[in-house]
């Protein structure tokens, strides 16, 4: 907390700020996770993670939220391997192969804000 909360809202009347508004209060630091992945965070996952950005605010009586920055965080990583062998008769056969790539959390962070009308 930076501020002083105030009554809760609906989360619908929360306003997402890419730059700062002409007159605000900072109310809260607040974070959120659009969720891990391999490889490649996907678009929905960051608005879920914007929506719960919307309903943090709402509950702390924020009409505002400040991006601050949106980045990621590896957190691991996932391999995949698959193998086999055989034979035959007169020959022998045996093969391999895998795929790796990290694992990805990719986070928001942001700040309530009550904007001032």
């Amino acid at each position: 907390m930076i501020g002083p909360a105030r009554p809760a809202i609906s989360p619908a009347a929360v306003r997402i700020y890419e730059a700062p508004p002409r007159r605000y209060e900072e109310i809260a630091l607040i974070n959120s996770s659009a969720g891990t992945t391999w490889l490649f965070p996907n678009r929905d996952s960051l608005d879920d993670a914007i929506a719960d950005l919307r309903r943090e605010a709402a509950a702390l009586g924020a009409n505002g939220v400040l991006l601050q920055q949106v980045y990621d965080r590896p957190v691991g990583g996932l391999s995949v391997g698959v193998g086999g062998f055989g034979g035959g008769r007169h020959h022998f056969y045996g093969g391999g192969g895998s795929v790796g790539g990290p694992l990805i959390n990719r986070r928001v962070q942001a700040v309530a804000i009550y904007v001032r009308r």
